[in-house]
């Protein structure tokens, strides 16, 4: 295992026009693109600008070169800011932070495997079972039981510092992942900048959550209070471009100022633009509004290019009345007394948050994940007990722990053994029945999942949980070719959540299997609006064109779909046999 520790030193800042950071924007673009070429893989294909000019805020679009698209597993990644410098800038440092993470990840020499018994009996200074209660935010299961659950699990382990206390702890990363994914890993021009970036990161994750699932009362930000030049710049363009903003004070009791806004241009809403709903934060007030307010002009497409972004840590809304508890609030605030942590070092930014964070118990712990050959400084961050929008709000370690055997144990047979046990320890968890049915459907056996997929929803289940139940259900349903049962079946789970794009297209599929090609092309265009990279649905659009004799839109879409991924042999040939 390679050991480091984070030992954050002074870091004054030396720009300061647009976001805070250690080295100007061309500083950082001149690093990264020397120690891209010096390395012996290919990791960026290129990087342009993508926006239409409209807002004349700068959208820039990287392409991940090959070696880069097999470690992170995606082919782009997104820059923002007020200027085209820092834009590209931002393309390029999420590129570094998301190699690096995976890289690190994929590299064993980082870790150690076992479980918490043969990590504690070895000696090392294992981080105690009760911070894995309280990330999942698990106050009934005991420490001992959460040990029986992890029992055997060939969990990876690696050493992480304790900002809180300046102590290394070793960590049990599976966990964590399981969990948080890459949300928490970011990259700088120095350490330092690089752990305030994902400390930011997380809270902006948590209070969004809690402001979502809790409908928490938030002030809205007084507009006029404003000083900061770029923020006030980047407000005056969406204005005279018709775009409404609404911002407002997501803080809550962290003391690290998070600003959200709500974007809608009420032009161009719904037939080419969407409501947008972001948020960003940063040690200072007016700093997290610039980033929040480049977010915006990301995820926006310019407002009349139809764009559809994902939603990540903030819902997507469909109307302005699903938000008018926010902004109809009759809570205001000046950023004058917004909380504001802002000072001219970067590390004392890091050690105020990292105190603030304490007073609401939350202990930090942070990873070194700096790429051995681009040595551009990458950290990822762990906050027990930080709350996630897309994470499970079953407050469960056993939930958590059945999924952990799920992503570790690679032999389906062994897997079913260990959810068998599972099932011993929770015999009332619907979870480890839903597990159980999805090992069997991935081992090809639909006959024998389906029974499983039945008993989960007979096992009062979480509603949020409802919809990747009836979307299995579905599955099962079709592969047994008892289409319109199985239509019946993902129609209820739309009913729980009807941004599921992996329904709409076993819906498409079943449609297309009734000869209903109409009905199939609006399933398939609704999954590609939900997830626009989805180059299957742009197929079957094209093949489902094809056979009610749209010749032009069944090219069309067959050319979309092989951009974006030219392995999809069966698309290509219905390409030809229509040239």
């Amino acid at each position: 295992m390679i050991l480091k520790k984070i030992e954050l030193q002074s870091c004054p800042k030396t720009f300061t026009a647009d976001l805070d950071k250690a080295r100007t924007p061309a500083e950082t673009l001149e690093t990264f693109y020397s120690r891209v070429q010096a390395l012996d893989l290919k990791i960026l294909s290129e990087v342009k600008r993508i926006d239409t000019g409209r807002l004349g805020i700068p959208v820039y679009f990287g392409v991940c070169g090959d070696d880069a698209q097999e470690i992170i597993g995606a082919k782009k990644t997104m820059g923002k800011g007020a200027g085209p410098v820092q834009a590209e800038t931002s393309a390029c440092m999420e590129l570094t932070e998301r190699f690096s993470f995976f890289s690190f990840k994929a590299n064993p020499e980082n870790f150690l495997i076992g479980d918490y018994a043969a990590m504690e009996e070895q000696g090392y200074p294992v981080l105690p079972i009760t911070y894995l209660l309280q990330s999942v935010h698990d106050e009934k299961t005991s420490p001992g039981q959460l040990h029986k659950l992890l029992a055997g699990l060939p969990m990876l382990w690696c050493q992480a510092t304790s900002l809180t206390r300046n102590e290394n702890v070793l960590v049990p990363f599976s966990w964590f992942y399981t969990i948080n994914e890459y949300n928490g890993s970011a990259a700088g021009n120095t350490l330092e900048e690089s752990a305030q970036q994902g400390l930011c990161e997380i809270i902006e994750r948590h209070v969004c959550s809690r402001v979502t699932y809790e409908k928490l009362p938030v002030p809205k930000i007084d507009m006029k209070s404003i000083t900061d030049p770029v923020a006030l710049d980047l407000l005056h363009k969406f204005a005279e471009n018709g775009i409404e903003i609404h911002l407002l004070d997501f803080t809550l009791d962290t003391g690290i100022p998070t600003v959200a806004a709500l974007a809608i241009d009420r032009t161009t809403f719904p037939e080419s633009s969407e409501i947008v709903y972001t948020a960003g934060t940063a040690p200072d007030p007016q700093k997290a509004m610039i980033r929040t307010l480049t977010e915006v002009a990301q995820l926006g497409g310019d407002f009349e290019t139809s764009a559809n972004y994902i939603a990540s840590g903030l819902p997507k809304p469909t109307s302005m009345d699903e938000v008018a508890w926010l902004t109809d609030s009759p809570l205001s605030i000046s950023v004058d007394d917004m909380a504001n942590l802002a000072d001219h070092d970067i590390k004392i930014e890091v050690d105020r948050t990292v105190a603030v964070l304490k007073k609401i118990g939350m202990d930090i712990f942070m990873l070194d994940i700096t790429h051995e050959g681009l040595q551009l400084p990458a950290t990822y961050t762990l906050a027990p007990g930080a709350h996630f929008r897309e994470r499970s709000r079953l407050q469960n370690a056993g939930l958590f722990a059945a999924r952990l055997a799920v992503d570790l144990i690679q032999d389906p047979e062994i897997l079913d053994e260990r959810l068998l046990e599972l099932k011993e320890m929770l015999p009332d968890a619907y979870y480890v029945e839903f597990y159980r049915g999805r090992n069997l459907y991935n081992m090809g056996l639909g006959q024998m999942a389906l029974p499983f997929f039945e008993n989960a929803l007979k096992m009062h289940p979480e509603e949020e949980d409802l919809p990747y139940i009836y979307s299995y259900l579905g599955l099962c349903l079709r592969d047994l070719e008892h289409y319109t049962e199985a239509l019946a079946v993902l129609e209820k789970g739309l009913k729980y959540d009807e941004q599921r794009p992996d329904i709409y297209n076993t819906m498409g599929v079943c449609c297309f299997k009734l000869g209903e090609f109409e009905q199939a092309i609006a399933q398939f265009k609704r999954a590609v609006e939900l997830d626009p990279s989805s180059a299957m649905d742009y197929a079957n659009i094209g093949v489902n064109s094809q056979r009610l004799g749209r010749i032009d839109d069944a090219k069309e879409y067959l050319t979309l779909a092989l951009t974006l991924d030219p392995s999809l042999d069966f698309a290509r040939d219905i390409l030809e046999s229509l040239s």
